[in-house]
C-alpha cells in the first residue's frame, strides 16, 4: 500500500482519537454494552424465544441500537473528513506537498476505518468482558457468533463512513456536511423503514378477513390471534408485505447488516416465520453451523461491499477535479 496514504491515515487517526466526537462515541459502546448484558443478568433470556444470550442481546431491540451507533459514528466521521481540513486551511497545504489527491482520500478512507475498528473492537472486548464480570453465560458457539460478526460490522460502519466522505467532498463547510450527515443517519435508521412499510401496504392492501367460527364471539383474544395467524391467506399476505418491504430496502446498509447480524446469530430465514414464532411466543432462532449461516448472507455482504464502494468512487471523481483554495 502506498506509504504517503498511510501516513496521511495514520495522521488522521490520531486526530480522530483525540476528538470529544469518539470519546462520546466509545462511552456510547460501553453503556450500550454494559446495558445489554445487565439486562440478561436481570431479566434472564427468555427461554421460549432465544437459546443464548448473545441470540437474546442481537436479535431484540439492542441490536438495532448496536446498529444505529456504527452507522451515526461511521458517517460523523467522513461528514468532516475533507471539509473540515477545507475550512482549516490545512487542505491547501497538503495538496501542495508532493503527495496526490488519491493519496489524501484513500488517506482519510483508511483513517476513519482504524478509528471505527479501534471502536469496535473497544465494544466486544469491552462486552465479553462485562458478560465475564456480571456471571452471564458464554458458550464456546455464543463466542464465536458473536466475533465472526465483526468484519460485517466493520463493512457496515465503513459504508456510513464512505457515505460521510461523499458529503464531505461535496459540502464545503463541515457544519453543513454534519447536518446532512445527521439526516442521512435518521434517513436510513428511521424513515426509510417507515416509508418502506407504509408503500408496501399501499401496494399489498390490508390484511385478508380470516374464515372465523361460529364461536368467535366466546373465543379469547388470543385464541382469535392464532387463527388468524395460522390463516394460509393471512400467512401468503405476511409473505407479501415481506417481500415488497425487503425490495424497497435493498440499498439500504441498515437492512442488510441487520439481515447479516439475526442470520448469524441464528434466526430463521423468513422473517415471515419470525413474526409467527413471536406470535406464538416460539423459539426465533434454529439450530445451524456458523458456516451456513455465512452461506446464507453472500448477497448482503456483496451488497455491503457495493454500498461501501460506489460513493467513495464519486468521492474520490469529485476530489481529484475539486478546486482547492
Amino acid at each position: 500500500m502506498n506509504v504517503k496514504a498511510v501516513n496521511v491515515a495514520v495522521k488522521d487517526f490520531e486526530v480522530n482519537v483525540r476528538t470529544r466526537k469518539f470519546q462520546i462515541m466509545v462511552a456510547l459502546f460501553v453503556v450500550l454494552s454494559l446495558g445489554m448484558i445487565y439486562s440478561s443478568k436481570k431479566l434472564g433470556v427468555s427461554a421460549d424465544l432465544y437459546k443464548t444470550p448473545f441470540q437474546m442481546f442481537f436479535l431484540s431491540g439492542f441490536s438495532n441500537a448496536f446498529n444505529y451507533s456504527i452507522s451515526l459514528m461511521g458517517v460523523l466521521l467522513g461528514a468532516t473528513a475533507i471539509s473540515g481540513e477545507k475550512e482549516r486551511g490545512t487542505l491547501k497545504v497538503m495538496v501542495s506537498k508532493p503527495v496526490y489527491r488519491d493519496q489524501i482520500l484513500l488517506g482519510k478512507l483508511l483513517g476513519g476505518v482504524l478509528t471505527l475498528g479501534l471502536s469496535l473492537v473497544l465494544f466486544y472486548v469491552i462486552t465479553v468482558a462485562f458478560a465475564l464480570v456480571l456471571g452471564v453465560p458464554i458458550t464456546k458457539k455464543d463466542l464465536s457468533m458473536f466475533l465472526v460478526t465483526f468484519p460485517f460490522s466493520l463493512l457496515y460502519g465503513v459504508g456510513f463512513l464512505s457515505l460521510g466522505l461523499l458529503m464531505s467532498t461535496f459540502i464545503g463547510k463541515s457544519k453543513n456536511a454534519t447536518v446532512m450527515a445527521v439526516f442521512v443517519f435518521i434517513f436510513f435508521s428511521f424513515l426509510l423503514s417507515a416509508i418502506a412499510g407504509v408503500v408496501a401496504f399501499a401496494i399489498v392492501g390490508l390484511p385478508p378477513i380470516p374464515n372465523l367460527p361460529e364461536n368467535a364471539a366466546n373465543l379469547t383474544e388470543e385464541q382469535l390471534e392464532e387463527i388468524i395467524i395460522k390463516d394460509p391467506a393471512y400467512q401468503q399476505w405476511l409473505s407479501e408485505i415481506v417481500a415488497t418491504t425487503e425490495k424497497i430496502l435493498y440499498f439500504s446498509p441498515n437492512y442488510h447488516y441487520g439481515e447479516i447480524i439475526r442470520i448469524l446469530f441464528g434466526g430463521k430465514p423468513q422473517i415471515n416465520e419470525v413474526v409467527s414464532s413471536l406470535a406464538y411466543e416460539s423459539n426465533v432462532v434454529e439450530e445451524r453451523s456458523i458456516a451456513e449461516s455465512l452461506g446464507m448472507v453472500w448477497e448482503n455482504v456483496l451488497i455491503l461491499v457495493i454500498l461501501a464502494i460506489f460513493p467513495f468512487s464519486v468521492s474520490y471523481t469529485k476530489f481529484a477535479r475539486m478546486e482547492i483554495r
